[in-house]
């Protein structure tokens, strides 16, 4: 039996495969299996398949077939380690032809072979990045001695079935890609809206809030929460972690925070509240630095316990004194005794509360910025508006951190609040 009979039908035959490259078959499934009609027409073959290793189990499942029977291809299921497979994954992908099924060694289920009318068969590697994924297969109903030529042949449409997978899953990849994309756009447009826009106007009080995620979404966050009385919670809070997971704890914890404060007057409570449900509800590597103060403006005093996070940082006539924190971060232990303490505003003080994403900012020689990078920041600017202050903390992380895409990258949330001097004030 000649399978190929002349360099025209050779042509022909790679004329087929290539067409799989400039057709737009995106759907893996339907590109396998027209892979395998391609093949069994080009090469006049009895049958064909193709199986793709599964990575996890170490299978290689069945994707696509033609002219043979479902006994058949699914009478046992079929391994890497004890097919011929083992061979193109070893590296040798030289093709594999076996002339007569029923007494190579090399072959299985030999009597399903028999009844399936194949007997001679030829399988090459279908590789991607150097590495074997799978194998194509072709089979004659009479006995075959595949000549050099047929095995070139074949491999050569094997290494064109490849690349076309290839960019199959590449279409697919970046299908998946661009949804998650948009999924990441959307939950960062939701986490934008979680936060203030903007302070609320408490003369002689001169807030501002802004947070700077590394990624499309973050786990820092900031809150404003107008309470009786005239009083103003401020929260700031530092989720461990990154990305999505990051994300869905802090719309947890402001959203318990909110909940506990509108309702409940005392700080300590509220906080006892919330660590209790994030401790019953998270991972014990999951846990959340927080600061939450209750700032009374008629009387210029801050209420605040601050639970693990990075000390804030007052700037009084000059000099800056660290306010570290006092109570062990939120989620850690499932009761928390958070400990308050209470500050009273002085007419030009400033009092920034920033995560550690400022002080952690890594310059061109890997040295962090630093408390003291950030405390010289709020010394040289305390004259200027809360948001402009902010700003310029900006600024000094960009001057700090050059190639931010290089080099350290995290979450980065401030407050400022500065109570205004009386001659400033309208």
């Amino acid at each position: 039996m000649t399978i190929l009979h002349g360099a025209e039908e050779k042509l022909s035959a790679l004329d087929f495969t290539s067409g799989l490259l400039t057709k737009t078959y995106l759907e893996l499934p339907l590109l396998l299996d027209e892979i395998v009609r391609v093949t069994t027409e080009a090469m006049h073959a009895r049958a064909c398949a193709i199986r793709l290793l599964d990575k996890h189990s170490g299978e290689m499942v069945l994707k696509a077939s033609s002219g043979l029977s479902e006994e058949y291809l699914y009478a046992h299921p079929l391994t890497a380690a004890s097919s011929i497979f083992r061979q193109f994954a070893a590296g040798n992908h030289e093709p594999i032809a076996i002339m007569d099924i029923a007494r190579d060694p090399r072959t299985d289920y030999v009597r399903e072979a028999a009844g399936e009318g194949v007997h001679s068969f030829l399988s090459a590697p279908l590789v991607q990045d150097g590495e074997a994924i799978g194998t194509l297969s072709m089979f004659s109903p009479g006995p075959h001695d595949f000549t050099l030529d047929e095995r070139r042949l074949f491999s050569t449409m094997a290494n064109q079935a490849s690349v076309a997978i290839s960019l199959a899953w590449l279409y697919k990849e970046q299908i998946a890609l661009r949804q998650i994309e948009h999924e990441l756009e959307i939950a960062a447009d939701i986490q934008r809206k979680l936060m203030p826009e903007s302070a609320p106007s408490i003369p002689p009080f001169d807030i501002a809030g802004a947070c700077h995620p590394c990624y499309e979404i973050g786990g820092d966050f900031f809150d404003f929460i107008e309470l009786p009385g005239g009083n103003l919670g401020i929260v700031e809070g530092d989720i461990s972690g990154k990305g999505v997971p990051a994300a869905l704890l802090m719309a947890t914890v402001r959203t318990a925070l909110r909940v506990q404060a509108e309702n409940i007057f005392s700080i300590q409570d509220v906080l006892r509240k919330v660590n209790r449900a994030v401790w019953e509800d998270t991972s014990p590597e999951e846990f959340v630095t927080l600061f939450y103060g209750v700032l009374d403006t008629q009387a210029g005093v801050l209420t605040y316990v601050n639970a693990g996070h990075s000390a804030a940082l007052l700037v009084r006539e000059g000099t800056v004194t660290p306010l570290p924190p006092a109570s062990p971060p939120i989620g850690i232990l499932p009761d928390l005794l958070p400990e308050q303490e209470t500050l009273q505003f002085l007419e030009g003080d400033v009092l920034a509360i920033c995560t550690d994403g400022y002080s952690d900012t890594e310059g061109a020689d890997g040295e962090p910025l630093g408390e003291e990078g950030i405390a010289e920041t709020l010394r040289q600017h305390a004259d200027l508006s809360a948001k402009a202050i902010i700003e310029k903390l900006e600024e000094t992380v960009a001057a700090f951190q050059p190639d931010p895409t290089a080099a350290y990258c995290d979450d980065r949330t401030a407050i400022v609040a500065k109570r205004q001097e009386a001659c400033s004030r309208p």
